[in-house]
């Protein structure tokens, strides 16, 4: 029984390295797509937060990780971007 309650203790051990290690990676993975999204918004926005370009060329090709749309607030103005090809549409909503 002993033993059996050591293995379960270093089964456990190990997920628990692998969920940290998976979670930071999620962290990493939600500050790029907030990242993109700043620099989507600003190149397709003045400095008044009007679009002006509302279709964007992010150039992703061969990123691992590409979110097919991301929802984001910047300067108090809510925009939605959804990825179309390599480019990404943005509108305000």
């Amino acid at each position: 029984m002993s033993e059996h309650v050591q293995q379960l203790g270093q089964q456990m051990a190990k997920q628990s390295e692998a969920w940290e290690s998976d979670s930071r990676e999620w962290q990493r993975l939600q500050r790029h797509k907030r990242d993109l999204a700043e620099w989507l918004v600003d190149e397709a926005t003045n400095d008044h937060g009007t679009i002006v370009e509302p279709r964007i060329d992010a150039a992703l090709g061969g990123e691992p990780f590409v979110p097919g749309s991301i929802t984001t607030v910047v300067n108090g103005k809510q925009y939605c971007l959804t990825l179309v090809s390599t480019c990404y549409d943005v509108k305000e909503i």
